[in-house]
């Protein structure tokens, strides 16, 4: 039986969670291949996929740029840009305050928020805005 962490994987986790900027798959193929040259980016991908399904690390719906990664498992929310992607980790709901309804049907695993907006600098820099929306 092969290990469930190939040494691929295990290279494409330790660049995920020593990553503090949340990064795409794209930024995590251009750091894994300084540790390792052979990576392909479908390995990259499969890797992603595996580590995620695995819960490893949290895959990220962040901004018009696509999925990012996290490697910090413990429950916090996440402040997102949509101008330039930014992504910055708070804690907005902490656990201890959070009160879910009890749902029969449903076993809430996960709660998390993500707020977007814009960062202190595309707002200093004058970059484009438009209504809040609140879904």
């Amino acid at each position: 039986m092969a290990p469930l962490l190939t040494k691929h994987r295990e290279t494409v986790l330790t660049v995920v969670q020593s990553s503090k900027d949340h990064p795409t798959a794209k930024q995590v193929f251009d750091r894994s291949l300084k540790r390792d040259p052979r990576l392909s980016m479908a390995t990259i991908y499969n890797s992603l996929n595996f580590l995620t399904t695995g819960g490893y690390i949290r895959r990220i719906e962040a901004s018009d740029e696509g999925t990012r990664y996290d490697g910090i498992l413990a429950r916090h929310d996440h402040l997102v840009c949509r101008v330039c992607g930014h992504i910055d980790d708070v804690d907005m709901l902490p656990t201890e305050k959070i009160k879910l309804a009890q749902f029969p049907h449903f076993q809430v695993e996960e709660v998390s928020l993500r707020v977007v907006g814009l960062c202190a600098g595309c707002r200093k820099s004058g970059k484009e805005t438009r209504e809040l929306r609140l879904a």
